[in-house]
């Protein structure tokens, strides 16, 4: 006589596709919840100023660079955060593979930037090189970087980024000299000036003051708030 009968077999496969169901059903809703934090985290990045970028921490900064290019029109690839070679985060746009090193900073980024994101090149067999802060470059980290063909995007870079993002006109071409503070509204060539800082649009006024004052300013453009900081 047989320990099990058919009915009991029947009923026991029964509940063990229910428990399944359970299981996967209990994994899609933790799969959905997931989906839904990166877009509502990347929404919330994409809307950062230069203000916000300065308080976040190395993490957050790269995760910003990660939406950031997205909507530059690149393919990005966020390296694990630890052990990662000097890479951040892998780029790759019109069949070029760029490494990026990123450095969220107070102070001057010095020449262990560039030593990091050439090793990174070889290491993820990327053609180029580049490394991205929201602070400036040390004159010896500039001088390694032009040695090394590494492209370096300062904090006039960025603002220059973000503020292209913002207003739906992505920015193609970047230069190792000054970014300019006043961009291209539309073909009118009417100019909108914004603050290097927090890309708070300004009165000409204001752009005309700043200007007058390049011993204070350095050519750049303040909104009132940040010129008091100066």
């Amino acid at each position: 006589m047989p320990l099990f009968s058919t009915k009991d077999l029947f009923f026991a496969l029964v509940k063990g596709l229910f428990a399944l169901w359970q299981m996967w059903l209990i994994l899609g809703v933790m799969a959905l919840i997931k989906l839904v934090y990166i877009l509502w985290e990347k929404n919330r990045l994409s809307k950062s100023g230069i203000s916000e970028i300065d308080q976040m921490d190395g993490l957050s900064f790269e995760k910003y660079l990660e939406v950031l290019f997205e909507k530059l029109g690149y393919k990005v690839e966020r390296t694990q955060y630890a052990g990662d070679y000097g890479a951040d985060l892998i780029t790759s746009k019109d069949g070029v593979k760029t490494v990026i090193q990123a450095k969220r900073y107070k102070s001057k980024v010095g020449i262990k930037a560039i030593q990091e994101a050439v090793a990174a090149k070889g290491k993820y067999g990327c053609s180029e090189a580049m490394a991205v802060t929201n602070s400036y470059y040390t004159k010896a980290a500039i001088e390694l970087a032009k040695a090394n063909k590494v492209e370096l995007w300062n904090r006039d870079h960025l603002v220059k980024a973000l503020l292209s993002i913002k207003k739906g006109s992505p920015v193609t071409e970047y230069h190792n000299e000054v970014a300019a503070t006043c961009v291209q509204q539309d073909e009118t060539a009417i100019d909108e000036c914004v603050c290097i800082i927090c890309g708070k649009s300004i009165t000409e006024k204001v752009k005309q003051y700043c200007m007058s004052n390049q011993h204070r300013f350095g050519g750049k453009v303040y909104c009132y708030e940040h010129q008091r900081n100066r």
